[in-house]
Parts: C-alpha cells; sequence; structure tokens
C-alpha cells in the first residue's frame, strides 16, 4: 500500500521537472523531427506556458494525492474501521 503513495511521489517529482524544464528545447528535441517544416508547427509561447501550467498542477495534484493517501493508510488497512 505504500508504494503506492510512493510512486505519486515519484511521478509528482518528475511532472515537476518537466514543468521546470525549457519547454521550447523540450519540443525542438523530441517533437519536430515528426513535421517537413518544423518552425510552422511550432506551438505558440501560450502553448508552452499553458504546458508548463498544466505540468507544474499535476505536479502539485499529485502531491496533495499523495499526502491523503499517507494520512490514510491507517484507515485502509484496519478494513475502513475508525479509530
Amino acid at each position: 500500500m505504500i508504494g503506492v503513495g510512493i510512486f505519486m511521489l515519484l511521478l509528482a517529482v518528475w511532472l515537476g521537472g518537466m514543468g521546470l524544464a525549457d519547454q521550447k528545447a523540450l519540443w525542438w528535441r523530441f517533437q519536430a523531427r515528426r513535421f517537413s517544416d518544423p518552425e510552422a508547427n511550432e506551438p505558440s509561447e501560450a502553448g508552452y506556458r499553458g504546458r508548463r501550467v498544466l505540468l507544474l498542477v499535476m505536479a502539485a495534484v499529485m502531491v496533495v494525492m499523495a499526502v491523503w493517501w499517507f494520512t490514510n493508510i491507517d484507515y485502509f488497512e484496519s478494513g475502513g474501521l475508525e479509530d
């Protein structure tokens, strides 16, 4: 059961790292090669900003979920019985 919480924290770290990374560099490294004219298909600055915000919000949600998971783990392990 603790493995789920740890997985959520690791996912939050990865999402946060991706959110803090240079979005333009990531796009040119992984997506640009799919297009014959990558400059014409490059996202706008608002698109890069939106992706960064989305990744950071998802990381924050994962941290909140992990904290909730670790605080309620006794409840799950006891079969749903409150102390």
